[in-house]
């Protein structure tokens, strides 16, 4: 097959190299990266008056430095982005890979899940919902990997499952604007999954904090970080699943239109159709 692998971060300091060496022995696969992280962009766009940047890399056949992760990587084609993911994913499929278009796109691998209304958030579901809109299958892969330890040791099951399943997932029969949004857990073997359940995507109380504080000059600033959520959902959602030790895959459909709540408003439709008649 022909696999396109989306990172929101630069190639070398995530999952998108081992998920592309592991991929890579039996299919053709290109990587878009960018030029340094830009997670929780969600699916903004860069519209200004100056040209998007990228740069095709080629791999070294011999590491450069000690751990360097591009090593084995040297018939991947590699794109480096300096712009937003939604902008990147669009200028490959709709110019750099239009002639040769991929079976699947992967967007991941992310550090940290996306569940619940994180979704709205994060820069692979936005790459994920643009490869929708160029009719492309896409799955987006989310785990937890400890800070700084992007080994292919350390990753071995995320790329078990993904290549056990690739062809499956490529083939499955979606429902129009529809990808496959899926969690799994870190384990240090592949045995330990508990197995894969398809679920809702969960309900979270999640809301940012903040710590305020004064810089050097006098400035008051405020600084997020990441608070304890708890779920409010039910036992069919993502975060159950996830928390007991098992893969979430999650479909999502990016027709985010209330279908059940436009059955009870024929009253206030009524009532604005008139008002705007007069």
């Amino acid at each position: 097959m022909n696999i396109l692998i989306a990172t929101a971060n630069n190639k070398s300091r995530n999952g998108a190299a081992s998920l592309a060496r592991a991929l890579s022995k039996n299919h053709k696969v290109t990587i878009c990266s960018m030029s340094s992280d830009h997670e929780y962009r969600g699916q903004a766009f860069s519209y200004v008056n100056k040209p998007i940047r990228v740069n095709k890399i080629t791999s070294p056949k011999k590491p450069l430095t000690k751990g360097d992760n591009d090593c084995g990587m040297e018939n991947i084609a590699i794109f480096e982005f300096y712009s937003n993911p939604a902008n990147a994913m669009s200028i490959m499929l709709g110019e750099i890979m239009r002639n040769r278009l991929p079976d699947i796109v992967i967007c991941g691998v992310s550090n940290g899940t996306n569940m619940g209304p994180d979704v709205y958030s994060s820069s692979y579901v936005g790459m994920a919902m643009e490869a929708g809109y160029f009719g492309r299958k896409a799955i987006v892969i989310s785990t937890e990997f400890e800070m700084g330890d992007l080994s292919d040791t350390s990753l071995k099951p995320v790329m078990q499952f993904t290549e056990n399943n690739i062809e499956k997932f490529a083939k499955a029969e979606l429902p129009p604007h529809t990808f496959l949004n899926i969690n799994i857990p870190k384990v240090d073997s592949y045995k330990k999954y508990k197995g894969v359940k398809f679920t809702e995507m969960g309900i979270m109380n999640s809301r940012l904090v903040f710590d305020e504080g004064v810089d050097p000059k006098g400035e008051k600033y405020y600084w997020s970080k990441v608070a304890k959520r708890e779920n409010i959902g039910d036992e069919l959602d993502d975060k159950t699943w996830y928390d007991k030790g098992y893969i979430s895959v999650t479909p999502i459909s990016y027709d985010a239109t209330d279908f059940e709540a436009i059955e009870g408003w024929d009253t206030l439709v009524k009532g604005i159709s008139k008002r705007g008649a007069q």
